[in-house]
């Protein structure tokens, strides 16, 4: 007959491992064995395997091993939904727009011909800079003429910084009539939505009153009859406050924008 254990619940649970440790392997078993059959007293046993076994002899509440296998599977399916995550959209916005931009291709002919015509684009606009180059070594006059005519925004921000470099040296290729024909294309620049391109815009302009500041700021009318070089002061003085109507809306541009706007306006309003 099968005998039947009249044991009480405690001593059961006292006896029961947690329930959330595994089970032990084979080979410990066989080691808890032979320790029995060579007289190892069992409070030993107890205490290896408590000092290999963290946390074996706390105590812990029913049902505490199920909730803490809870919170670790939820801790890990939350990790590997946020390195599933990693580079994708967090939204539903930000899903159709990967997806939209996922489907804009059929076929590799739709992405040759885009990729074609960015090729073109940039051989263009290559082939233009080597022209604008070339002039630039012959005349800074011809370059400027080069740049009014060809009206290519792109073009002019590659060469802005060239002239900027160029008006802080002690003999400029520019003259003043030259930033003269200049500031109309500037004016384009300086209301552009990028700030990369604005601050090219700034940097010249900056640069060209730096440059003639003595002149613009004399107070004093220049003749019709007078040379040139007086009536371009007159021109770009009239000029500058005329780009300076609608650039001083620059200057509420946080970060380093909004300096440089400032320390322009800072100039213009000296100007008589």
């Amino acid at each position: 007959m099968k005998q039947v254990d009249f044991r009480n619940k405690e001593e059961l649970d006292n006896e029961r491992f947690p329930v959330h440790y595994g089970v032990q392997s084979p080979g410990k078993a066989k080691r808890l064995s032979s320790c029995k059959r060579k007289g190892c007293p069992l409070v030993e046993v107890g205490l290896k395997l408590q000092r290999k076994t963290s946390d074996v002899g706390r105590a812990r509440k029913p049902g505490m091993a199920n909730k803490e296998n809870e919170l670790t599977c939820t801790d890990d399916a939350r990790g590997m939904h946020h390195n599933d995550n990693c580079g994708l959209p967090v939204n539903s916005a930000e899903a159709s727009k990967m997806a939209g931009a996922s489907s804009k291709y059929r076929d590799f002919t739709e992405l040759a011909k885009d990729h074609e015509a960015m090729t073109h684009i940039l051989f263009g606009r290559n082939l233009r800079l080597k022209v604008a180059q070339t002039l630039w070594r012959r005349n800074a006059s011809e370059l400027v003429a080069y740049l009014i005519r060809i009206e290519d925004t792109g073009v002019l921000l590659d060469c802005l910084p060239v002239l900027t470099n160029n008006l802080q040296t002690e003999a400029p290729y520019l003259s003043l009539g030259c930033c003269v024909d200049l500031m109309p294309l500037v004016k384009v620049i300086l209301a552009s939505k990028y700030e990369e391109n604005i601050i090219v815009g700034l940097h010249w302009v900056q640069s060209v009153i730096r440059k003639w500041w003595p002149e613009l700021s004399k107070n004093e009318k220049r003749l019709r009859d007078s040379s040139s070089e007086d009536r371009n002061v007159e021109v770009m003085k009239q000029r500058l406050k005329d780009l300076w109507k609608e650039g001083a809306r620059l200057c509420l541009v946080p970060g380093s924008t909004g300096e440089l706007a400032k320390a322009i306006e800072s100039y213009l309003s000296q100007l008589p």
